[in-house]
């Protein structure tokens, strides 16, 4: 039984608007404040009641974005779920938020079946609601179930329709720079979505020797992050996406994420502990990063990458998770070019994710996030009571 939110039914625009239609009542530090046009009004009462258009009915929290929680909610015209991602404009001064604008505007220009849709939008007093199909699960959630043996034809297809989303982003110039597993979104009928594109850009420039694109360093899960990332650089490209790419194929066969830092130093030291220290040799352009020198290690040491994983991939798929793992961004392979290994032509080809049959409930790494924390307080209140039976032995002896 699904626990509802005890929120009250949000209403919808009939299509997708452009960024100049979202306009919630006037409120101080609202999107009419933000320059751009207001076209019309809508009344918060009206969406309240419905009047306004298809109502949806919040169920529960399942997720949270880059800059706003994401909620299962139900269509109470045509009883199908979708996902809510809640857009909060109280606390932004400047008006409508510049990265959901940015946001809001890429989703408008996707059409492929592995990037997540853009639906609807919704508005609600001082909130705007983006509206995307319900995905049943995400990656990270189902990887988290370890009753649940997956294939390595079935992750061949899910690592392809992944490699296909992320083929089509960089087509179209656009840096994903958060992927991990949560934001890999898949449903019971074994489709793959890429989402939450709240750090996505396009790219400034293709051909980064003529101009410098001079983006922010402050991107990506700490667990994905590349390591010229993680040592300042902020002339980057596609290729960060692809450190990530390489990371999810690992996890397919670990189960869990490979790189597991705790803050940014000690997230570069989990990467040179597996993949070896860099060297001038290998990335000639390394020593002009910005805290290459500050976080020189004292000493090289080599890579213990093929020792730790070789014999859990095959042959193909190592070389094909080597190739995306490079240390120098300039040699990692692209999208395209993965999708053209050998790794896809050997048996077992990918086939149907029949798994997916025998996963009971929907699992998103918010849900398995929680059931993990009761678990450990679970855990935790057994263990106090133990120790205080222990104590009350000791007391009666």
């Amino acid at each position: 039984m699904e626990k509802k939110d005890n929120q009250k039914p949000i209403s919808s625009s009939p299509s997708v608007p452009a960024i100049s239609q979202i306009v919630p009542k006037q409120q101080p530090n609202d999107i009419s404040n933000s320059g751009y046009k207001r076209t019309r009004h809508i009344n918060y009462m009206a969406l309240i009641k419905g009047i306004d258009g298809p109502v949806h009915e919040r169920i529960q929290q399942v997720g949270e974005g880059t800059y706003g929680k994401v909620y299962k909610a139900k269509n109470r015209v045509t009883s199908s779920f979708v996902a809510l991602k809640r857009l909060r404009l109280e606390t932004e001064r400047e008006g409508f938020p510049i990265t959901a604008s940015r946001e809001i505007g890429l989703l408008q220009s996707f059409d492929h079946p592995n990037i997540v849709g853009l639906s609807e939008m919704m508005v609600e007093k001082n909130s705007i609601y983006m509206v995307f199909p319900y995905m049943d699960h995400d990656l990270s959630g189902l990887l988290q179930q370890h009753n649940i043996a997956i294939s390595d034809g079935e992750k061949k297809n899910i690592f392809k329709q992944l490699l296909r989303g992320m083929e089509y982003l960089h087509m179209k110039r656009v840096i994903h720079r958060d992927i991990k597993g949560s934001n890999i979104l898949v449903n019971n009928k074994g489709l793959l979505k890429i989402t939450d594109f709240g750090l996505a850009r396009t790219m400034k420039t293709l051909n980064r020797e003529i101009e410098s694109p001079n983006y922010t360093n402050r991107v990506i899960t700490l667990w994905y992050r590349p390591p010229e990332i993680l040592l300042g650089s902020t002339d980057y490209g596609r290729e960060i996406d692809m450190w990530g790419i390489g990371c999810i194929l690992m996890e397919l066969f670990t189960r869990s994420a490979i790189f597991q830092g705790v803050d940014e130093v000690d997230q570069l030291w989990k990467v040179y502990d597996i993949m070896g220290t860099i060297t001038i040799d290998d990335w000639p352009e390394a020593d002009q990063l910005p805290w290459f020198e500050m976080l020189r290690p004292n000493q090289h040491s080599k890579s213990k990458f093929d020792e730790q994983f070789s014999s859990i991939l095959t042959p193909k798929c190592f070389d094909l998770a080597k190739k995306l793992l490079k240390m120098n961004p300039n040699k990692r392979i692209t999208a395209s070019e993965a999708l053209k290994h050998e790794y896809f032509i050997e048996e077992p080809l990918e086939s149907p994710l029949e798994f997916l049959k025998k996963v009971e409930g929907e699992w998103h790494e918010f849900e398995a996030k929680k059931k993990r924390r009761k678990e450990r307080e679970l855990r935790k209140k057994m263990n106090s009571n133990q120790s205080y039976e222990n104590l009350s032995l000791v007391s009666q002896n």
